[in-house]
């Protein structure tokens, strides 16, 4: 079972929308960085999220098994820890 999982059953099974990468995703309302990372395919190992609000960016580097709340249609992005490739 996934830690995505486990924090849903944890919270009763409340559940919102948020955007990642432009996709909705259904989260639990209380999860973590990673967890949210890993409903939508992408390995902590090799990203990390940043939550947009407005025009301010919280990153979640390195802090990725912090718990954080999430609220409907809260915008966040991934970024890759890779090489940039290059043209």
């Amino acid at each position: 079972m996934t830690t995505a999982h486990i924090q849903h059953e944890e919270t009763g099974g409340k559940t919102v929308t948020v955007m990642v990468d432009g996709e909705p995703v259904e989260v639990p309302k209380h999860t973590t960085p990673n967890a949210i990372l890993g409903l939508v395919g992408l390995g902590a190992a090799t990203h990390y999220l940043v939550r947009i609000t407005g025009r301010q960016q919280h990153s979640f580097a390195g802090r990725g098994e912090e718990e954080i709340t999430v609220h409907e249609r809260e915008t966040f992005v991934s970024v890759s820890t890779g090489p940039t490739p290059t043209a």
